[in-house]
């Protein structure tokens, strides 16, 4: 579980904002991407560009985003629309490896590999070979969790500029990784029940002391169109 203690003091309250890239060229055709690195397409430009008008004026401090060019360039993108800084990369937020289904729409995957079909179904990619596991998911999810926190509470403590009251924090990232970032923070040991992710879908955790509350989960901007 994420450590949320350095907020503990902070009277105001530090909002999450979780945000999957828009849609990729490897999206367009339904591959598996995990680290191979596709641009966006030009309608996840246009995803990032609205989602970024619909963050302006939500007083984030700093973005984050995983280096693959998909999550960079929505990062990019949604920053300049929003009036924020430049992102900074975080290699923690990377897609996890996907393993021998990389580079193959999931149709094709399971005419390819139907015996492991069923037990992709039934464990999620925790049967798929190759892939990251559970174990280093969850520690390198803990691990940016940590990075985000050690920010928000620099700022609530004064080292950057801010508001008093309240504030955001942005990282961009992958479906996969996603799933556990929200475990991370909530609990969770297994793949499952898995969470839906839009292109451009939006999770809030917001913290207030010592409570945390999700406020928006796979939340779209408006006019942003596409896969929830």
């Amino acid at each position: 579980m994420v450590d949320f203690s350095p907020l503990k003091d902070f009277r105001g309250t530090a909002d999450f904002f979780l945000l999957r890239h828009g849609q990729s060229e490897g999206n367009k055709q339904d591959i598996v991407q995990g680290h191979l690195d596709y641009p966006l397409s030009g309608e996840g430009r246009e995803q990032a560009s609205r989602t970024g008008i619909w963050l302006a004026g939500r007083n984030i401090q700093s973005v984050f985003c995983s280096p693959l060019k998909r999550a960079a360039e929505t990062a990019r993108i949604a920053a300049q629309a929003a009036g924020l800084a430049p992102p900074v990369s975080l290699p923690q937020l990377l897609e996890m490896d996907t393993g021998i289904y990389t580079g193959l729409a999931l149709a094709d995957a399971a005419a390819k590999y139907p015996e492991l079909w069923p037990r992709f179904q039934a464990e999620s990619w925790e049967a798929v070979e190759g892939t990251e596991k559970i174990p280093a998911l969850k520690q390198r999810a803990t691990a940016a969790w940590e990075t985000l926190v050690q920010k928000a509470a620099a700022i609530a403590r004064g080292e950057a500029p801010a508001p008093p009251s309240r504030f955001g924090l942005l990282a961009v990232t992958h479906a996969g990784f996603f799933q556990w970032l929200i475990r991370a923070a909530s609990g969770g040991d297994s793949w499952f029940p898995l969470f839906p992710m839009g292109h451009c879908g939006v999770y809030q955790l917001s913290l207030t002391g010592t409570v945390s509350r999700w406020e928006l989960l796979n939340f779209q901007a408006p006019g942003v169109t596409g896969k929830r």
